[in-house]
């Protein structure tokens, strides 16, 4: 079984894909609650990209660093949220600090108007 977990980095396979959906394997924040992942077979994950030119406002940068272990300063896409099967995850890569997670919930509740 794969061991993931809240806050974790992993390269997910985003194929096959339809229209404007990303594609191939790309890194991706994992935001399914632990007690959650060790329950289910699935997961929710928000995108990361490494296009940081065309940054949107509900958007959050994400600086590399040893902990998230990112090749390059990368975007985390908070419109892009999917739940995918476990078998998607392809490979671990880091995690993201608990400031980091604290803005994605943060972020998660305006655009989903959560109180």
């Amino acid at each position: 079984m794969i061991k993931v977990a809240y806050g974790d980095i992993w390269l997910v396979n985003y194929s096959p894909s339809i229209g404007h959906e990303y594609q191939k394997i790309r890194p991706a924040v994992v935001i399914s609650p632990n007690e959650l992942l060790k329950r289910s077979n699935l997961f929710t994950c928000i995108a990361i990209t490494s296009k940081t030119a065309k940054i949107k406002l509900d958007d959050i940068e994400l600086k590399k660093t040893t902990k998230n272990k990112l090749h390059q300063d990368s975007v985390i896409k908070m419109h892009h949220v999917t739940s995918y099967d476990k078998r998607r995850l392809h490979k671990y890569i880091g995690e993201v600090d608990s400031k980091t997670l604290e803005l994605i919930k943060n972020r998660l509740k305006e655009l989903y108007e959560l109180s």
